[in-house]
């Protein structure tokens, strides 16, 4: 019985070690969202920067999705790709311009996928709602 508690309690040790392991990708590469206002238009760039010495590869997925609150039209756009960074680098990803109107709502989403598909980084900004140009991010 001593012996199992032990044991259950190494697993325990373990596992929580591994979860720590896990949440640290998240800070190695930051993802960010660049915002531009160009002749009335909202410039928006996808941007990527690794925080550590080591070359880190990934995929992205940069999301535009634009609710009209008047008329209830909604447009997505997608752009996704790979990319590779030396340590400390900074890199642009994908730009993206639209208009926003009185009427719009705008979520900009940006996620960064390791080789496993598993989100280790992410931003959104939110432009509209029920204050013209009001921003969130995450």
């Amino acid at each position: 019985m001593r012996l199992l508690e032990k044991y259950g309690l190494l697993v325990l040790l373990f596992f929580c070690l591994l979860t720590t392991q896990a949440q640290v990708v998240q800070d190695e590469v930051k993802a960010k969202i660049e915002v531009q206002t160009i002749e009335g238009n909202l410039e928006l760039t996808g941007t990527a920067e690794n925080k550590t010495q080591i070359t880190k590869s990934a995929s992205y997925k940069l999301s535009i999705i634009k609710n009209n609150k008047s008329s209830k039209n909604q447009s997505n756009n997608s752009q996704e790709g790979l990319f590779t960074l030396q340590p400390l680098e900074k890199k642009k990803l994908s730009t993206s311009q639209i208009n926003l109107s009185e009427n719009d709502e705008v979520i900009v989403l940006l996620l960064f996928y390791d080789e496993n598909q598993q989100i280790i980084s992410k931003d959104r900004l939110v432009f509209g709602g029920d204050e013209n140009e009001k921003k969130k991010r995450i």
